[in-house]
């Protein structure tokens, strides 16, 4: 019987070594303990639930007979530098999350030479209010590994970002005395005000290039701010502007039902597997500021789950996770991950794939 390989739909490798963990087979995974009176829910899958407007009912699977495994055992490791594709960020900007995310940026009017020309106002709260270019600070740009992820959406990417630090950029005017907010506007005129002191501990970047190319639809920068919510991602920017405010706005944080982003990035299609061939996962997980601690397996309905340590993980990068399975009887098998994190958060929304193993050629 030929086999069909996986369709891999992300998947890359930015130059950094696989960092081994232990993947130890338990006894069903304790919950996080919860307040008298209330009831945890146990992780949804995709079906029946609604996401940035779609109904997913369409995605529940006919009643299968699935093959269980309890206290599933395979080979784990993770990555936190494997970096989306440039395409895959791109979109993440587009215009079906707009709701989610930033508001998309459209051409400019008038279409710039180059980055350094496009002038950036810089005022309010400031000794020094000015016009400037990326260009005059371009001893000072960082390339940096970062997450962006939506607040009210499953969209995640990890990208290498190339810019200069919103810190350079205020060092030139100075702030005054009492200043506590920034909004970052772009050239629609989308911003969205944030304490000032938020802004420079999430080492907040204006953005000229994304995995070494230059920005796409004649877009000049972008602010990027790790362990953040996308909607802070403002495109296009012309305008930042610092104040001294009696209320400092309080910050944009995820929906609940968005915590602990896990995803499997495969898809097995009608692809067949054979009994004893090892057949390798992967996917993502993410929990915007807060660290992800562990991978859990499950292919018993979560009936049992394996947990797979992620240890000395940031939070401003995703983490990319592998997870090698060989199966030992034919059937067809349910594999269900979810992500815990340091704040002890299990996703609220598992990923699954099903996939069928089949005796081989010869038996």
């Amino acid at each position: 019987m030929s086999r069909k390989q996986n369709k891999k739909i992300m998947s890359g490798l930015a130059g950094a070594t696989l960092l081994l963990s232990g993947c130890a087979a338990a006894a069903p995974v304790q919950a996080p303990p919860v307040a008298p009176g209330t009831e945890q829910e146990a992780p949804k899958t995709a079906a029946g639930l609604e996401l940035n407007g779609y109904q997913l009912e369409a995605l529940a699977a006919e009643e299968t007979e699935y093959t269980k495994v309890a206290n599933v055992e395979g080979e784990f490791s993770y990555n936190q530098d494997v970096i989306s594709p440039s395409n895959d960020v791109f979109n993440l900007y587009g215009t079906a999350l707009t709701g989610a995310c930033a508001k998309p940026a459209f051409a400019l009017a008038k279409e710039q030479e180059s980055v350094g020309e496009y002038y950036i106002n810089v005022s309010g709260s400031l000794k020094y209010s000015q016009s400037i270019t990326l260009a005059d600070l371009e001893e000072k740009e960082e390339t940096r590994i970062m997450a962006c992820a939506c607040a009210t959406g499953s969209a995640v990417a990890n990208a290498e970002v190339s810019g200069i630090p919103l810190s350079a950029i205020l060092e030139l005017s100075e702030l005054e005395a009492g200043a506590n907010t920034v909004t970052v506007t772009g050239s629609d005129g989308y911003g969205i005000p944030m304490p000032l002191s938020y802004a420079l501990e999430k080492n907040a970047m204006l953005v000229y290039k994304v995995n070494g190319e230059t920005l796409p639809d004649g877009q000049t920068s972008q602010l990027w701010m790790p362990g953040t919510v996308a909607k802070y991602f403002t495109r296009n920017v012309v305008n930042i502007e610092v104040t001294a405010e009696d209320e400092v706005p309080e910050v944009i944080t995820a929906g609940a039902d968005y915590r602990a982003h896990v995803s499997i990035m495969n898809d097995a299609g009608e692809a067949e597997f054979t009994v004893g061939e090892k057949i390798v996962f992967e996917g993502y997980a993410d929990d915007y500021d807060v660290p992800v601690t562990a991978i859990e397996v499950s292919m018993d309905d979560g009936e049992t789950w394996t947990v797979c340590e992620v240890k000395d993980a940031t939070a401003e990068k995703w983490v990319y996770w592998y997870f090698g399975y060989t199966p030992k009887e034919a059937g067809t098998y349910k594999l269900t991950v979810r992500a815990r994190t340091a704040e002890d958060v299990v996703s609220p929304l598992a990923s699954t794939i099903v996939f069928t193993v089949g005796e081989g050629d010869g038996v």
